[in-house]
């Protein structure tokens, strides 16, 4: 069995917004046109997640290799009334690290890696 190493531990939190795509960008473009910053959770609620599996689903990671996405130890839970999908990751070596850090950033520059309606939510 291989090891883990604890400090390559990383907590991330995922919200989605329960809108369609389309109305997050009218918005946005609203936002944009009147020269205001949108702030999409004021006029959007959430998304409630009926289970972990439900939550994985809709906020998948785009443009992701399946090879990298699961190179870390990945743990993935719910909280805040089942609409925060919390992800625990631990690598196995700082190479796997590496290529996991480098495919997500691949993954930004190709438009992104997460559902524009996603909101990511950095632990430290």
């Amino acid at each position: 069995m291989k090891k883990i190493l604890p400090e390559t531990y990383k907590k991330y939190g995922y919200r989605m917004l329960d809108c369609a795509k389309e109305d997050l960008e009218k918005y946005i473009l609203k936002c944009y046109e009147i020269k205001t910053i949108p702030n999409p959770s004021k006029i959007f609620s959430y998304v409630t997640f009926s289970n972990v599996d439900d939550a994985i689903k809709k906020i998948n990671s785009v443009f992701i290799p399946a090879r990298d996405g699961n190179l870390p130890k990945t743990e993935w839970s719910l909280s805040q009334s089942n609409s925060l999908l919390i992800k625990e990751i631990w690598f196995y070596t700082h190479q796997d690290q590496h290529q996991y850090q480098c495919a997500v950033e691949r993954g930004w520059a190709l438009g992104g890696h997460l559902d524009q309606r996603v909101e990511q939510v950095f632990y430290d």
